[in-house]
């Protein structure tokens, strides 16, 4: 078994570039270990991992979770990305950095849509099972 190896940085550092440690934490399970004064202080790890160290909580928290979900597909609420999605979520984070992305969804979550988004979904549901 390899050794995972944990990456240091001070807390200045994280703060400047959260998106880009949590980013870069996520997509390669690297632990990332924050000091101050030169001291570490916290530990940045990935959401596998936390549920592997955690599992109780996630236990926990899972019947809940997927009695939700369970009543949002059957309400037609919610469905899986299709693969055309998922490959445009792709190329939307290929050509936008983690903090460019946070300031367009910013901006997007600021827009003023009548009717609400919601209201134009379940119309579309509604005409779909139509």
């Amino acid at each position: 078994m390899a050794i995972k190896t944990a990456k240091r940085i001070p807390a200045t550092e994280a703060k400047t570039h959260f998106g880009q440690v949590v980013q870069e934490v996520a997509t390669t399970g690297t632990p990332v270990i924050i000091q101050h004064r030169g001291d570490d202080q916290a530990v940045i790890i990935s959401l596998r991992d936390f549920q592997r160290l955690w599992p109780l909580e996630e236990a926990r928290l899972a019947p809940e979770r997927e009695r939700v979900r369970t009543a949002l597909r059957t309400a037609g609420l919610l469905s899986e990305p299709t693969a055309q999605e998922a490959a445009e979520v792709q190329a939307f984070e290929a050509r936008h950095s983690p903090e460019d992305q946070g300031r367009i969804l910013t901006e997007w979550r600021q827009l003023e849509i009548e009717p609400p988004l919601s209201e134009i979904i379940l119309r579309n549901r509604e005409r779909e099972l139509s």
